[in-house]
């Protein structure tokens, strides 16, 4: 996958519009979109700026940007080893934080039901 191609599906999974990454990175809004369309690319350090700003508007983007570009399994994987590493004592806390993200995800399927 190339690294625009990571980037926009980053900011995609984790719902990041480009005039906040934009804002928060202190960047152009067309700079933004011509870098996730692939019609320009950028320095190093303007990557990094702009993941930094990607990771203070969603944790873990950072993260999952990078398992992107390494070609890294993501997504289910990761649910996988949670699951598996969680406590008894924070199950709780984790099916919490799932009904939080249910709450706020426009998929809602199974309330249909």
């Amino acid at each position: 996958m190339l690294i625009h191609e990571a980037f926009n599906e980053t900011l995609k999974r984790y719902r990041i519009g480009g005039r906040a990454l934009a804002q928060t990175a202190e960047v152009s809004e067309s700079l933004v979109s011509h870098f996730r369309h692939g019609k320009t690319g950028v320095t190093d350090q303007m990557l990094d700026k702009l993941l930094q700003a990607m990771q203070q508007i969603a944790p873990g983007s950072r993260k999952y940007f990078c398992s992107l570009v390494a070609g890294e399994p993501a997504g289910v994987t990761t649910v996988e080893k949670i699951i598996e590493a969680i406590s008894e004592d924070e199950i709780p806390d984790l099916l919490m934080a799932i009904a939080q993200r249910w709450r706020t995800t426009d998929n809602k399927v199974l309330q249909a039901s």
